[in-house]
């Protein structure tokens, strides 16, 4: 300490000594304590006095009659005031024993607390504080505790000096070590917990929303972040073990990160809810609402710490309550999940009413109202967590139905295509090998069909029958009718011939008006004279043009029989086209008339 801080510390004490005596006669009630007894309330027999200018210790003994005795607790919960709270107390040690006590102060975000104690002979100024580096308080802790030694018999009178941006809860107590950190060990577990809980949490989604790609992780990932980061500085452990560098700067840390936790928490659930499907107006409300909370954490940046803490009590306030009625009214529209965010909000709104309502002195300061944001916060983690789970779980069937309909998509797709492929093969097929005229057989199917039906001839030794068949005096009705007549007459035809074929046997137009019958399994020769019989009669019979006209062909016959295995179509053809124009040639004789119907 420089040379201008002794003489600081120096004054004060003489300042002390001076009025030590004025002191002991004004206090009013004197706290007799021993230390078969852990732990005392020093509410009951504290008086108060609140200035709105900073004021020294000789200003305030002067000042001691404006003093106004603690009648409950609520009379030490304050609210959001300007200027600096003093308190004072008279201890006595009851006990012949020196021994060590700790004032305690139960809020941890208070800024700076100086605590006097007037003695008969010397004085102690000791401080602590959220606004305070570690060196410069009284005890490293996370709350103002500050160590007070008596003598056996000894009573002392305790100044306490309170300036906090935030609401102001003064509650305060006497400890002996062992009950205090006794006390302490178990409240930096349940806190431990905590965080760790939030931690936990919040990068678990973080890691999820870099798997899945999902933004609505990395939104509650940061809204976690932002109200761990709000939570840590208020409950003191962020200043403990991270940032005790950062003074009177402290407080706004708190209001920076509950407003970004308030505009992240909107997005979050404009995805968790997606408003923008199942209500575009929420969603539209709800992206303005956003608009007007990054406002307010830019403000946070440069308002005032006290007026940028008010701020910050409006802000989660409103977005809670908002959330709330946006979650209520997509429950009522059966928007998957949104009863569970109901539910979770509305605990953790009723912990931030109980928050910002505490912290406006409109609700009294207990454990409930002190931890009721962490307890409401810690079980809205936990649910929405669950309905992330849930909705994890939803993604991720989706995704593998999303994918099982994707193969049986490309297996219908592949069947499709095989059918597809399949029926053009048969169109190609029936496009190479049949005539498209009349539908029989063509020179190459007739080909294809025949080696086929020789092996077969050969393998069960019988024989295979062709008859070649031409028309007779048919250009005649190309001719007078034209050649749709014509393809008429050879549609007609193929029909009659294919009509006259047995199962099994093949019919092929072999040119313009020659046809093909190829016939197997001819155990009997004299199967084919009743053929070509019935060939005849029914290629003969009158054809009626869809012009009117009846018109007649005639019809030469030639037929072949396959006699060795080394028989080929082009020697049956050969024989059969021999037989047929001298079948030809004996009915050079025969007319065909021509009529209308």
């Amino acid at each position: 300490m420089d040379a201008h801080g002794w003489l600081k510390r120096l004054l004060l004490c003489l300042v002390v000594l001076s009025f030590s005596g004025c002191l002991q006669a004004s206090a009013a009630n004197t706290l007799s304590i021993s230390p078969e007894h852990a732990r005392y309330s020093l509410n009951d027999v504290t008086r108060y006095w609140h200035t709105e200018t900073p004021l020294t210790l000789r200003d305030v003994l002067d000042h001691t009659k404006d003093f106004q005795p603690v009648t409950s607790d609520d009379d030490l919960h304050l609210g959001y005031t300007q200027g600096d709270t003093w308190l004072t107390a008279r201890l006595h040690n009851a006990s012949p024993r020196p021994a060590t006590w700790l004032v305690t102060f139960e809020y941890p975000f208070l800024d700076v607390v100086t605590l006097y104690t007037l003695r008969a002979q010397f004085s102690e100024v000791q401080q602590s504080g959220s606004a305070l580096p570690l060196s410069a308080r009284a005890l490293a802790h996370r709350q103002a505790v500050f160590p007070v030694m008596l003598a056996g018999g000894e009573t002392v009178t305790l100044y306490s000096q309170v300036t906090a941006a935030g609401s102001k809860v003064l509650n305060y107590s006497v400890m002996t070590p062992d009950s205090f950190y006794t006390q302490n060990d178990r409240h930096n577990f349940w806190l431990a917990t905590y965080f760790g809980m939030l931690l936990a949490l919040g990068v678990y989604n973080f890691l999820l929303f870099l798997g899945l790609k999902e933004r609505v992780f990395l939104y509650y990932a940061l809204f976690s972040l932002g109200f761990t980061l709000a939570i840590l500085t208020f409950n003191g452990l962020g200043t403990l073990i991270f940032w005790s560098a950062l003074g009177e700067h402290t407080a706004r840390l708190v209001a920076i990160g509950f407003t970004f936790a308030s505009a992240m928490a909107t997005l979050f659930a404009q995805s968790f809810l997606n408003t923008w499907r199942y209500s575009p107006r929420w969603h539209r409300m709800l992206s303005g609402c956003r608009m007007i909370y990054w406002v307010a954490l830019l403000a946070a940046l440069l308002l005032p710490i006290q007026y940028a803490l008010r701020l910050m009590d409006v802000v989660g306030f409103s977005a809670s309550l908002l959330l709330l009625v946006c979650g209520i009214y997509c429950s009522w529209r059966r928007v998957p999940s949104a009863r569970l965010f109901v539910v979770a909000w509305s605990i953790f709104l009723l912990g931030a009413a109980v928050f910002a309502l505490r912290n406006m002195s409109i609700l009294p300061a207990n454990f409930v109202t002190l931890h009721g944001i962490q307890i409401g916060s810690a079980i809205e983690m936990l649910l929405l967590s669950f309905a992330l789970a849930a909705r994890f779980n939803k993604l991720k069937w989706q995704k593998e139905r999303a994918q099982a309909n994707t193969v049986a998509m490309l297996k219908k797709q592949e069947a499709a295509l095989e059918a597809k492929v399949a029926a053009r093969t048969h169109a190609l097929e029936q496009l190479a090998n049949h005539d498209m005229l009349t539908g029989l057989l063509n020179r190459h199917g007739l080909v294809r069909y025949a080696e086929a039906a020789l092996a077969r001839s050969h393998d069960q030794h019988e024989p295979l029958a062709l008859i070649m068949c031409d028309l007779d005096r048919f250009k005649p009705i190309n001719d007078q009718f034209g050649h749709e007549a014509g393809d008429f007459v050879l549609q007609q035809v193929a029909k009659r011939l294919a009509h006259v074929a047995r199962e099994g046997d093949h019919c092929a137009r072999f040119g313009g008006d020659e046809f093909i019958l190829l016939l197997e399994h001819i155990q009997d020769p004299s199967l084919l004279d009743d053929i070509c019989s019935r060939i005849t009669q029914a290629v003969s019979a009158p054809i009626k043009l869809p012009c009117g006209a009846l018109v007649q062909v005639g019809i030469s016959i030639g037929m072949s029989l396959s006699r060795d295995d080394n028989c080929t179509l082009a020697q049956l053809l050969k024989e059969a086209d021999c037989h047929m124009y001298a079948e030809k040639s004996r009915q050079t004789n025969r007319s065909y008339g021509y009529g209308s119907a």
